[in-house]
């Protein structure tokens, strides 16, 4: 009788949100940033609501790290994205109030009521997203006239190491004792980051 090998769970994490991730990078507005069409100005708004979304995500996870080592194994200072977006918005000028847009406001809650696991899920899109943020800040360079590392950090935080750090990323997660509610609480998490994402992107302009 053979058995088959249980998937580990970054790879439960990719196969288990793959839907919600294709829908999420379908919306104009992240199309038109891929493609480099976005003004500085929606670029800044853009910024702001991440903001509000890493500050409410991270604010906890940073609490989490402290009271479980498998969170703290996986979760390091470089993976906190607000000091990246605090500098973005500081080179780009924008100074407008950090006013959060009503699915930034849904998805903000769903975070600070989450059962604390959930947040690693809910980080792993995030963390994930660096992946194609990447070739969205090769876009966004020229059209906004940036030099690289002034306002494009959160698209590019880790420059030529992207590669290995999501990939330690990966390694760390999947080496932890993660129960099997555990992962799929992560997993459901994951996908409620997606949506939120994609509501998120539908909810900015798109010209």
């Amino acid at each position: 009788m053979t058995t088959t090998a249980t998937p580990p769970l970054s790879q439960k994490l990719k196969d288990g949100t793959w839907d919600l991730h294709s829908q999420a990078e379908k919306q104009p507005f992240q199309q038109n940033l891929v493609k480099g069409q976005v003004s500085r100005d929606a670029y800044g708004g853009w910024l702001v609501q991440m903001l509000l979304v890493h500050s409410a995500l991270e604010k906890r996870l940073r609490t989490l790290c402290e009271s479980d080592p498998r969170v703290a194994a996986v979760v390091s200072d470089e993976q906190y994205q607000e000091p990246y977006l605090l500098a973005d918005l500081a080179a780009l000028g924008y100074t407008r109030p950090a006013t959060a847009l009503e699915s930034t406001a849904r998805l903000i809650e769903t975070i600070e009521n989450a059962a604390p696991l959930r947040l690693l899920g809910h980080h792993y899109v995030l963390e994930g997203s660096n992946n194609g943020n990447a070739f969205i800040a090769r876009a966004v360079r020229p059209a906004l006239r940036l030099e690289a590392g002034s306002g494009d950090r959160y698209l590019d935080p880790y420059g030529e190491r992207q590669r290995a750090v999501w990939g330690a990323f990966k390694t760390a997660i999947d080496e932890q004792a993660f129960t099997e509610d555990e992962q799929t609480a992560m997993v459901e998490a994951a996908r409620e980051m997606f949506a939120g994402i994609s509501a998120l992107s539908a909810e900015l302009p798109s010209d």
